[in-house]
């Protein structure tokens, strides 16, 4: 049964896993909110929302106007990479919760609000991070400075499907599901044991789909650089936030309650944002890069950890110009590097990299990922690496050689061919920290395989690592064989050959 459970579990995050395969993080969040503007404006014609569609239309239209000019000329004046997503983004989900303009005063009012909301992220801001959520910060000055509150209009029945689909694919692609699911449990909480309840669930059924309760904690909660990126840090966070939120007596909006929280994570688990200069670029294999950056002063990583990289770019495609890659080097190594395949044709953001000169600048943030070696050296350890995704294991790798820490680690190595393999010298004379290397390239690692190759396979704890064919294929194995779903840890590299 549990194996019947971990497949089923599996097929289902698969197909959710498929969907977000060729969006960033950021590219997804701005299709999500496209979809609710252009939702609401069809529920428009069915009076199913309380704005007309040229309201809601217009509304957009000049927020995020607006924001696109503040963004442009701040960022040019400070001299800071701008995200193109950003703007749109914080624009969008201020039109999707303050009420549209009736008039010149409205339309000014929503000017410094749309205004206010990108200067937060460059002034209120620390080592190049901000630190309040735009669009909250946004929408209090439009509350408590011009006293135009936020209508919170997202928060209807007929929104809350759309919303529900969304915050899925979003949350699964950031890896929130923990976090929101927090934050709405202690909202539950509340409703339970704070409100005349009376235990209907019909109740609380309607709280969740007639409120902006989902809107914010999937969207607004758990925007990447002001919440925690550790496990631990990002509960707690949920559990303020969500205390605060309910705390009727208070008497606080939910951009309050948010900003708060926004706080408490600079306090006690800050994002840090490093500006880092470019050192040198270096061939892996055939087509496959790495790119090594200078280390900011008392920067510390775990191998196999991951990090946002930004880089300035005025002609961004579909995918931006950030990307989420995991550190290559070892926290043994000076430098900071990360290894990327890059095809012709190469996305903007590739091109961009190997453009490079020696001295160039790029952003990194939000070190994080649990993706890492156990403590506990004695467990048996199998590596499975599809293509690119063999940079977190050249991490645990050179991490566990150069600390003279052997342990019963076995790496099979999938490529499409010999030309694409990288760092191979290295996991050749890996042998003495106790490194069985095995490379298959003829692309395909099936059941057989890993029988053969690996005949302790149930004795392992299992990383797999690559595109999301390769991790999806290579869970299912696995699970088939009777290993299970706790013995398997994944990252899976979305849109990794762009």
């Amino acid at each position: 049964m549990e194996k019947q459970l971990d497949i089923a579990a599996q097929r289902a995050t698969g197909m959710i896993d498929w969907l977000n395969d060729k969006l960033t993080s950021y590219r997804l969040m701005l299709y999500f909110l496209l979809a609710l503007v252009a939702w609401a404006i069809l529920g428009s014609f069915f009076r199913q929302v309380p704005y007309s569609w040229n309201e809601i239309a217009i509304s957009a239209i000049w927020i995020v106007g607006i924001a696109w000019g503040a963004n442009k000329s701040i960022s040019k004046f400070l001299d800071i990479p701008a995200n193109k997503e950003s703007y749109l983004i914080t624009g969008l989900i201020l039109t999707l919760i303050l009420a549209p303009p009736k008039n010149t005063a409205d339309f000014a009012v929503l000017a410094a609000a749309a205004a206010a909301a990108i200067a937060s992220k460059y002034v209120i801001a620390l080592n190049k991070s901000h630190i309040f959520n735009p669009a909250a910060f946004g929408a209090l000055i439009a509350g408590e400075v011009f006293h135009k509150y936020p209508a919170w209009w997202v928060g209807t029945k007929f929104m809350t499907p759309l919303v529900v689909i969304g915050g899925i694919l979003v949350l699964r692609k950031m890896k929130r599901f923990t976090m929101a699911g927090v934050f709405l449990a202690v909202f539950l909480l509340y409703l339970v044991f704070g409100t005349s309840f009376g235990g209907s669930l019909h109740f609380l059924w309607l709280e969740l789909i007639s409120t902006q309760v989902l809107f914010f904690a999937v969207v607004m909660l758990t925007e990447p650089l002001t919440s925690p990126a550790k496990l631990n840090y990002s509960l707690l966070y949920a559990i303020v936030v969500g205390f605060f939120y309910t705390a009727t007596k208070l008497k606080l909006s939910p951009e309050e309650t948010l900003l708060l929280g926004n706080l408490l994570t600079f306090l006690l688990a800050r994002n840090r944002r490093y500006q880092l200069k470019f050192i040198s670029r270096v061939r892996e294999a055939d087509g496959i890069y790495s790119y090594i950056f200078s280390t900011p002063k008392g920067f510390r990583f775990k191998a196999g950890q991951y990090m946002e990289w930004t880089i300035a770019h005025n002609k961004t495609d579909a995918r931006g110009n950030r990307r989420y890659l995991t550190i290559a080097s070892s926290p043994t190594e000076p430098g900071l590097m990360f290894t990327i395949k890059q095809p012709l044709p190469a996305s903007a953001f590739k091109q961009k990299l190997s453009e490079l000169k020696p001295g160039d600048k790029i952003l990194a943030a939000r070190l994080a990922g649990d993706f890492i070696l156990p403590p506990d050296s004695s467990k048996k350890i199998a590596f499975m690496a599809g293509g690119i995704g063999v940079t977190p294991f050249r991490s645990m790798i050179k991490y566990a050689i150069d600390n003279n820490q052997p342990r019963d680690m076995a790496l099979i190595y999938s490529a499409s061919s010999p030309d694409e393999l990288s760092f191979q010298r290295l996991f050749d004379d890996a042998g003495g920290a106790g490194l069985k290397s095995h490379y298959v390239t003829d692309g395909h690692v099936d059941k057989a395989k890993i029988k053969s190759l690996l005949p302790d396979y149930k004795e392992r704890i299992f990383y797999i690592s690559g595109p999301y064919g390769f991790v999806n294929a290579v869970h299912k194995a696995l699970l088939e064989l009777g290993v299970t779903g706790r013995q398997i840890l994944t990252d899976y590299f979305p849109g990794y050959g762009t």
